[in-house]
């Protein structure tokens, strides 16, 4: 379902991107705006950042999927805000909705039956440990210093910022509420000074119970969004 979601989400863009390219084309700066309509030589240039991020309200919405679960598929659902308070520092929530079910693996475990060594009497069928994910929120940093543009064959450019995100992470769980640590990397790709496309690596790291101990569990997910600047 992801891989479906995944690609009309693409397709989608990419048809934004071919229908309208003058949007993201006509914001550069022409080579005669800088060296004056005498050169003949052409002109390539990085100005400083086009789309000014500081103390603008950013709200989000984004789809993705957790990449590291043995036992269940997990989708994620999430809605975030942030504010930034420079162009590369600032701080973000967001509040993530799990839709989880059977993995094909666990779905085959459920399927197997044998009978007990001790006990031919009694059959008996693996049943694994799962503690599902139901909501996140995440309370993070973010870090953008990485800034750049691609222009591709004098055609259409692209703007984009390369950000870190940590901070902390409340889960609930099947085994109820949990408290941990998540760090992340991203790419956010402009169009026009209000909307950008993000695409989110996170990982979440928490301690919960295995065989009635305490386990270190790292939950790694990969989230596509758009976001919204105000102002």
């Amino acid at each position: 379902m992801f891989g479906r979601y995944l690609t009309g989400f693409l397709r989608l863009t990419f048809a934004a991107v071919v229908a309208f390219p003058s949007f993201l084309g006509a914001i550069d700066l022409k080579p005669e705006d800088v060296r004056g309509k005498g050169t003949q030589s052409p002109v390539t240039i990085l100005q400083n950042r086009y789309f000014l991020k500081a103390f603008r309200p950013e709200l989000g919405v984004s789809y993705g999927t957790v990449t590291n679960e043995a036992y269940t598929d997990t989708q994620l659902l999430a809605f975030r805000g942030g504010l930034f308070f420079t162009e590369w520092l600032g701080v973000e929530v967001q509040s993530t909705t799990a839709t989880v079910s059977d993995s094909d693996d666990l779905k085959s475990l459920k399927r197997l039956r044998y009978r007990k060594f001790d006990d031919p009497n009694v059959e008996v069928h693996p049943d694994p440990e799962v503690n599902r994910l139901k909501k996140i929120i995440d309370f993070t940093g973010v870090v953008a210093p990485f800034y750049g543009k691609l222009n591709f064959s004098d055609w259409i450019i692209v703007y984009s910022d390369l950000y870190l995100t940590a901070g902390l992470s409340k889960l609930d769980t099947d085994q109820g509420g949990i408290t941990g640590f998540t760090w992340g990397a991203g790419q956010r790709f402009y169009w026009q000074k209000n909307l950008s496309v993000r695409v989110d690596f996170k990982a979440r790291n928490y301690t919960e119970k295995a065989n009635n101990q305490d386990h270190r569990k790292s939950t790694y997910s990969v989230d596509f969004g758009l976001s919204y600047f105000l102002f």
